[in-house]
């Protein structure tokens, strides 16, 4: 009898197609790319003195804010939820699902607490060139959580 408890034999990866980002609870914003999803500690080195040649590691408080980047076709939308200098309320939640047919089946969700909209490059227009204009949104975060379900990626194998 194989152990569900803890189940990690790396064979239900989760591809990186099939995911949306959640503004304000309510609205979705569908997305070409998201980028630079990355939350890094600061470090101060201390080097011991003598004979050992030991480093220590002290975290440093926090001198810049974590970002990371929207990908969107640009389109005729009512509302845009990431209008540049918007400071949001809720957080920003990104789900990422199994397949684009289950979209309740959240695999992963990011959580993005303390947004800003920080900067907006609207992309590239060339006329010798066909493709769809996109726009690339910088969100600042003060802080992120990362939850997986795992009982979603397991539930078939019970």
């Amino acid at each position: 009898m194989a152990n569900y408890f803890i189940y990690n034999q790396g064979t239900a990866v989760m591809p990186a197609y099939s995911f949306i980002l959640r503004v304000e609870a309510a609205i979705d914003v569908p997305c070409r790319a998201v980028k630079n999803l990355r939350q890094e500690n600061e470090f101060e080195y201390i080097q011991e003195g003598g004979l050992n040649d030991y480093v220590h590691m002290k975290r440093k408080p926090v001198s810049k804010p974590f970002s990371f980047q929207v990908e969107r076709y640009a389109g005729i939308d009512y509302v845009d939820p990431l209008t540049l200098g918007t400071q949001l309320s809720l957080p920003i939640l990104l789900f990422v699902y199994d397949r684009p047919d289950q979209v309740v089946n959240v695999h992963r969700a990011y959580t993005f607490m303390g947004c800003v909209v920080t900067a907006k490059d609207y992309g590239e227009l060339d006329a010798e060139k066909s493709g769809l204009l996109v726009e690339t949104t910088t969100i600042a975060f003060q802080e992120m959580l990362c939850v997986d379900t795992p009982w979603n990626a397991y539930s078939n194998h019970m």
